[in-house]
Order: structure tokens, then sequence, then C-alpha cells
């Protein structure tokens, strides 16, 4: 793929001349930027908490004792400042008593404020923003790959996309009179779940400015029968499940694996700055001025690796977990940017599994660090990355195999975390990522050996295997890196 003069020339130089970084260092600094990063992490921690709470996905209180009791003022407080309301004309003071019963089921529920229920966002020129797992689920992940395209890419997907395409004609043509809520019946048959019909919302959703800013768009779908609708609502559970553990995965793993030494050196193995002694040949260094694809790239550790060597990579990091890209975008901040015209970090959100949108032909790296094991199939992806890399591009894989030992790597976990003397400070976060592996994750560790992700890549259209290994990660990982 073609780049810029600036790119090619590098006519002008305002970094620091590159220096050698062999591990990244632990997040026991003092600087400001960790300090930022510490307190996102704990509000991210606490909301974390409350959605799982709220998800029915961590075990309720045991009694009513044990619950949070209702917070209330203090009668001279509330004395006070309801003294400071009566002497304003305040909307809505003279309303009737609220009756539970008579108003609240004449105004129903929210859609949008409910995750259970598909929604997603559109711009002012109708393309497409963001949606929530919910309507992933219902709508067979349609939207993915397809951020920033026009809504319509979306609206053919419809039994009914004539019927809602002329709608749209007549009710958004004037941008001088839009509606504030349009309202259509849209049909649609899902892979999984059959026919389905929904009344589609759309609400117009003004800017800071008043001017429109884009439209929240809900889905309230009926499905053909109550089995359908149940099990619907059992896959959508079970993937926030997922998400969320994902989640507080990333809230206590981020702070572990970067206080010890085995992490940031399988890190510098997998971009060839670092080898162990056992290994048959090294792995080659990434080269400078590459355009790299971090497929699930978690909380952006090796974004930011790769972005500190200042070797001017364009490192696309594309990771689908929100927690995990908040984490990823405060880590990588001072490397983000918004196109890839010069050196950093793009941060897309994205599903791995749909690669559709990215330029073909034009990465010469293509990592997926610790994220095999965790799709149902990494065929389709890799077939996927073969089309975006250059003609002599590259793709490295690592993570668990089949005869890994959990036990021996947390072993090691430990030794490095006492070693640097954290672990009393991270006692509780080291438990959690203990647990998780061995209650959770375990049950897709251990799927394949180097030869059988060999074989996989040989599958995909990958002609030469240029390195693999089975004794990184402390001896519990592989790495298998093949040439287009």
């Amino acid at each position: 793929m073609s780049t810029s003069g600036w790119e090619q020339k590098h006519m002008v130089k305002t970094r620091k001349p590159a220096t050698k970084r062999r591990r990244i260092k632990a997040s026991s600094n003092n600087s400001a930027a960790d300090h930022d990063l510490q307190e996102q992490l704990r509000i991210l921690r606490e909301e974390n908490d409350i959605l799982r709470s709220s998800q029915q996905l961590t075990p309720p209180v045991s009694s009513q004792h044990d619950a949070v009791p209702t917070r209330l003022l203090p009668h001279e407080v509330r004395h006070e400042r309801a003294r400071v309301a009566d002497s304003m004309p305040i909307p809505g003071r003279n309303a009737p008593y609220f009756s539970l019963v008579n108003d609240f089921l004449t105004i129903g529920f929210i859609p949008w404020a409910d995750p259970l229920v598909p929604a997603y966002f559109l711009d002012k020129n109708y393309r497409i923003v963001d949606w929530n797992t919910a309507f992933g689920v219902a709508y067979d992940r349609t939207m993915e790959g397809r951020r920033g395209l026009s809504v319509l890419e979306w609206v053919y997907f419809l039994d009914n996309y004539e019927e809602c395409m002329r709608t749209a004609t007549k009710d958004f043509g004037d941008p001088n009179n839009l509606p504030r809520l349009h309202v259509e019946t849209i049909h649609y048959t899902s892979l999984r779940y059959g026919r389905t019909t929904a009344t589609k919302r759309a609400y117009q959703m003004p800017g800071d400015n008043g001017e429109v800013l884009g439209w929240l768009v809900t889905l309230d779908v009926n499905f053909k029968d109550m089995p359908t609708r149940l099990q619907f609502n059992r896959d959508l559970l079970g993937t926030l499940r997922r998400d969320l553990t994902w989640s507080e995965y990333a809230l206590s793993y981020d702070r572990v694996l970067n206080s010890t030494k085995v992490y940031p050196d399988l890190l510098n193995h997998i971009i060839g700055e670092y080898s162990p002694v056992r290994t048959r040949r090294p792995l080659a260094k990434i080269r400078a001025n590459s355009r790299i694809l971090d497929l699930g790239a978690g909380t952006g550790n090796l974004s930011l690796l790769l972005a500190s060597q200042l070797r001017d990579h364009v490192v696309f990091a594309l990771e689908n977990n929100r927690t995990m890209l908040d984490l990823l975008r405060a880590k990588c901040s001072r490397f983000l940017r918004s196109d890839d015209h010069g050196p950093g970090v793009l941060a897309i959100k994205q599903d791995v599994n749909t690669l559709y949108g990215l330029p073909e032909a034009s990465f010469d790296y293509a990592i997926l660090n610790n994220v095999a094991y965790a799709l149902d199939d990494p065929l389709p992806c890799f077939r996927q990355v073969r089309d975006l890399l250059t003609p002599e591009g590259e793709i490295r894989v690592s993570g668990p195999q089949r005869k890994t030992k959990l036990e021996e790597l947390f072993a090691q976990i430990s030794r490095d975390l006492k070693s640097s003397r954290r672990m009393d400070e991270l006692k509780e976060d080291y438990n959690r990522v203990w647990d998780i592996n061995r209650y959770i994750l375990s049950s897709n560790l251990y799927r394949w050996s180097v030869d059988d992700m060999k074989g996989m890549l040989k599958s995909a259209g990958f002609t030469e295997i240029e390195y693999d290994t089975d004794s990184a990660y402390a001896g519990q990982a592989m790495i298998v890196a093949a040439r287009k």
C-alpha cells in the first residue's frame, strides 16, 4: 500500500532517537500517568461490580440486613434546600401525586436503558457509530466491521428493506424538519431465531450546541414464540457474562502481569526483542516503519510496547471489550491517533471474528497474543488476516497449548511478584486471575499443539512457517509465526 511522503522520507524528526526497551516497566512507577491509570482501574472495577450485580452474575445479598440502606438527608439540610427550591418557579412542583400503577404502566419501561434491548447509534450523517451486545446477538452481528459506513449497509439485511428506505426518504428528506422521534416496523430473518419483527424507534440526539448530534435507535423485538425469546435471552446473558468476565479479568491481570518478569519477556519474545536460551533460532525483529495489526489487543500492553520503540510503527489495536479498550486508550494516550498517516496507535472497537472494513494487502504484521484460544474457530480469522497482509506479510500467534500447566505458570508469576515485593499489594488480583483461569478459561486453554496451530495457518493459506516454539512464557505457551 502506498504511503505518504512523510512516511517514506521522514524529512522531519520530532521524536528522540529510538532506544531499546527490553521490558515494559512495572506499574509501580509513581508518575502522574500511572496514578491516572490506577484511578481509572479503580473506577472501572466499581462500575464492573455494579454491572455484574445488575445482571445477577454475582451472588445476591444473603438477607435484607445485608442490603445497603436508603440514604436520607438530615432533616435540617433537606429543609434548607427545600426552602431554596420554593423560591424558584421550578416546573413540575405542582404535579399530582404519582401513581405507581396508573402513571408508571402508562409510560412503560425505557428500552434503551435496558442492556437486554438491542440498540445502535448513528451520527448526523446516518453512519454507523456503535451498537450494544443485544443488537449483535439479535441481528447476527450484521453491523460488525461496518462502523463508519452508511446505515444502509445494515438496512440491506432487512426483509422489508425497500419499505424502510422509502420511509427514510420521506421522513428524513428535509434536513430542516427532522423528526424528534421516528417509529417504524422492521422485519428480519435471523440465522438463529428465524423470522422476527421489531418496533424501531430512532431518537434525535442533540449535541451541546443544540444541533443534531446523531440518532439513538432501539429495537423492541418480537420473536416467533416464547421458547425462541427465552433462547435469545439465554444467548444474550451468556454473551454478557463472557464479556463481563473479560472485563473483570482485565482489571486484575493488567496489574499482576505487568508486575512480573515473565510477561514482559513474552511480549518482547513475540516482537523479536528477546529469545529464551533454548531457542534454536531467534524470531526476527519487527521491522521499522511497519503497519501492524494487534488483534484482540486487550488492555494495550503489546501496542504500547510497539509504539514505545519509536520506530515509526503504525499499530491498529483492535479490541471488542469496552473495559479493555478504555484501559488501552488510557495506557497508549500519548501515542493515540485518529488516522494512519503517521506512526502511533489507532484504538478500534472491533470483533476479530469479522475484519470487514480494514484495507486489504496493507499490513506487514498481524499479531494475536493470547487471542486464538478464546475464539470458537480461529480459522476464518486467520483467512481474513491473510487477505489483509502484504505479499511478504507475517502473522504471529501466541497462546496456551495442549501441554500447558497452569500451576507452573502461576508459580512463576507468584515468584516474580514476591521478587518485586508486590505480592501483598496484588494478592487479591493474583487470586482473581488464578481463579478465572482455572475455573472459567481452562476449558479453552488446552485445545491445540504447535503442530495443530501450524496446520491451521497452512489451511488458512500461509505458505511458510517462519518460527515456532513450545517453550515461551515460562515454558507454558507456544509462538508460531507464518508468512503469507
